[in-house]
C-alpha cells in the first residue's frame, strides 16, 4: 500500500467513517476483506437477521444502500473460500478484533472479499454463505446523457433516446390531420380506376 493508503487505513481503524472504510476497501491495491452490516433505520428493520429465503418471501433482495462497512482488514492468502468465510464467521463471533465496533457476525450481514483485484459479496445465511453477484450494481453512467437527449424521462434506462413521449406522438398525429384538412381536393392525386382483369393479372 502507498503511504496515503496506509494513512487512510489508520484513520479508518477508528471505525468512525463507514464511507471512508468503503473507499479503503474498494481502492485497496492489496487483498482485503470488509464486514458490512445493515444500517439501523426503519427501512431495514424487517431485513435485520433475516435469512436470504425469508428476505425473498418479503419480495426483497439485499440492497447495497441499506448497508454500511463496519470493518476493513487485510486478507491473508487462502486456498478455500468457504473455509475462509467460516473462519471469519468464527472470528467475529468468538474473538472480535479489538477495534471492531459492529455486532457479532450474524445472519443478514455481508462479508466482502477483494482478492486479486476481484470483489465478491457473501451474505451470511442461516446455513453458510450465499454469494451475491449483483449486490453492488454499476451506476447508470448514461443517465445524465439520457436526461439531456431522451424525449421521455420515464425511459431513463441506459439506452439513449429509445422512444418518444406519448404526447410527442399525439401532437405529431394532430399536425398530420391538420395538414390533411387544409389540403385542397385538387392537390390530392387521383388514382385511375382498375378493372377486375388488371387486378387478376398482378
Amino acid at each position: 500500500m502507498s503511504q496515503e493508503k496506509i494513512e487512510r487505513w489508520d484513520a479508518v481503524k477508528g471505525n468512525d467513517a463507514p464511507q471512508d472504510k468503503l473507499s479503503v476497501f474498494l481502492d485497496s491495491t492489496t487483498d482485503v476483506y470488509a464486514i458490512l452490516q445493515l444500517r439501523r433505520t426503519d427501512e431495514t428493520a424487517m431485513e435485520r437477521f433475516e435469512s436470504l429465503n425469508a428476505l425473498h418471501h418479503q419480495g426483497k433482495e439485499p440492497e447495497f444502500d441499506h448497508y454500511e462497512v463496519v470493518y476493513v482488514a487485510p486478507l491473508m492468502p487462502y486456498k478455500d473460500r468457504n473455509m475462509l468465510l467460516e473462519g471469519l464467521y468464527e472470528k467475529f463471533n468468538i474473538d472480535h478484533p479489538a477495534d471492531f465496533r459492529g455486532h457479532s457476525l450474524s445472519v443478514s450481514d455481508i462479508v466482502a472479499l477483494k482478492a486479486n483485484g476481484m470483489v465478491s459479496f457473501h451474505y451470511v445465511d442461516s446455513i453458510g454463505f450465499q454469494e451475491l453477484p449483483a449486490f453492488m450494481k454499476p451506476k447508470n453512467y448514461l443517465k445524465n446523457a439520457e436526461m439531456a437527449m431522451e424525449d421521455d424521462y420515464g425511459m431513463i434506462d441506459g439506452i439513449i433516446n429509445n422512444g418518444k413521449a406519448p404526447q410527442a406522438e399525439e401532437s405529431e398525429k394532430k399536425s398530420v390531420l391538420e395538414q390533411l384538412k387544409n389540403t385542397n381536393d385538387h392537390d390530392i392525386p387521383k388514382k385511375t380506376a382498375r378493372t377486375p382483369t388488371e387486378r387478376n393479372l398482378e
